[in-house]
């Protein structure tokens, strides 16, 4: 989210509302994009990863990487001279508890994570699922989606949004709770526990947007180019919590300008559904995700050419975050910022989470 359903919005979801009970962890699938068919794996230094796979157990410490493909109907996994094979592998620390390590896509992506593994088959693409603490996953969203530099205060605004979104709005996948793209939540490795990031997780723990006694599936996006969008502006049946519009002076005043000029052909979709979140993806997906930058924009019609002239970035529903940032730059809490951009809602602490409601 710089862009969570900046780039998809889906109205199940906004139909999505959990109760207030708890679930401390969440099951991300991890390199979604990448639809890899080897996975490279290896402890962090100075720990030890345990691989299992029907009875088998593979140790992995002092450096020793495993690497895994399909292999029939199975999955294989090799580290040195030992293989293990099975339908589905896990991986842990030791007694089965969350644990360090480093997993790749040989010659494409690493990243760290803190949590349990789990590798499944789709084919013979491999599909790697990291089961983390909850708090875990939203400092590491709130790291890979925030703008630099964003005051803590807009930090910890996104940080509770980041946590309702993540306790509502679950089984977005078949195999996994969450993807780690911008369809679900972007979300990179754990940040440093002196991160900002991490700083406004922990100031918040637990903290959720409430309404009407349940929790928000919280939207954000980049930039509301000065006034944030209801649902049905956006293209969609109000569902749940309907999201009002609310006027955004950093956003009016400094939002990006742009330009797109487009054939009418492919401006059709705009020109019947203008500010339409399903009708800007549609023209996105065939001629670029910027085509057409946000949902704020005027339309002019110069024979064939269609002209759109718009100011901000993404679906503009929800937590504007050049807004937020702006906000928390000239004194405003996490709290105040959450009530300007979603009216109605209560700030509330999950059970078993310690946090200022």
């Amino acid at each position: 989210m710089k862009r969570s359903l900046r780039n998809l919005f889906l109205p199940a979801l906004l139909a999505t509302a959990a109760s207030a009970s708890f679930a401390a962890t969440v099951r991300v699938g991890v390199f979604t994009l990448f639809h890899p068919r080897k996975l490279a794996l290896a402890a962090a230094p100075d720990r030890a990863l345990v691989i299992e796979g029907e009875k088998v157990q593979l140790v992995l410490e002092d450096g020793r990487v495993a690497v895994c493909h399909a292999a029939g109907r199975l999955i294989e996994c090799r580290a040195g001279e030992r293989v293990l094979r099975a339908a589905v592998i896990r991986a842990a620390g030791r007694g089965q508890g969350d644990e360090d390590f480093t997993l790749s896509v040989p010659g494409k992506i690493a990243r760290n994570y803190h949590g349990k593994l789990e590798i499944l088959r789709d084919g013979a693409e491999l599909v790697p699922i990291v089961a983390m603490d909850l708090e875990t996953a939203v400092a590491s969203a709130v790291a890979a989606e925030s703008p630099p530099g964003a005051p803590l205060e807009a930090l910890k605004a996104q940080a509770v949004v980041t946590r309702s979104f993540y306790v509502s709005a679950r089984n977005r996948h078949p195999l996994f709770d969450f993807c780690d793209t911008t369809h679900c939540q972007f979300l990179r490795q754990v940040p440093d526990a002196q991160s900002p990031a991490a700083q406004a997780t922990h100031e918040t723990r637990g903290l959720v947007l409430l309404y009407r006694g349940k929790v928000l599936t919280a939207l954000y996006s980049a930039s509301c180019g000065g006034r944030t969008r209801t649902l049905r502006e956006a293209g969609f049946s109000p569902a749940g919590y309907p999201y009002f519009s609310v006027r955004c002076e950093p956003c009016l005043h400094s939002a990006h300008k742009w330009t797109a000029k487009l054939s009418a052909e492919d401006a059709a979709p705009v020109l019947a559904h203008p500010g339409s979140e399903p009708a800007r993806l549609q023209v996105n997906r065939k001629l670029g995700r910027q085509a057409i930058p946000g949902n704020n924009y005027s339309v002019k019609v110069e024979g064939s050419t269609v002209i759109l002239r718009g100011r901000g970035a993404g679906h503009g529903v929800g937590l504007c975050q050049m807004g937020a940032a702006s906000l928390a730059g000239s004194g405003w809490d996490f709290s105040r910022i959450l009530a300007h951009y979603f009216p109605g809602t209560t700030l509330a602490s999950q059970p078993g989470r310690s946090g200022r409601p």
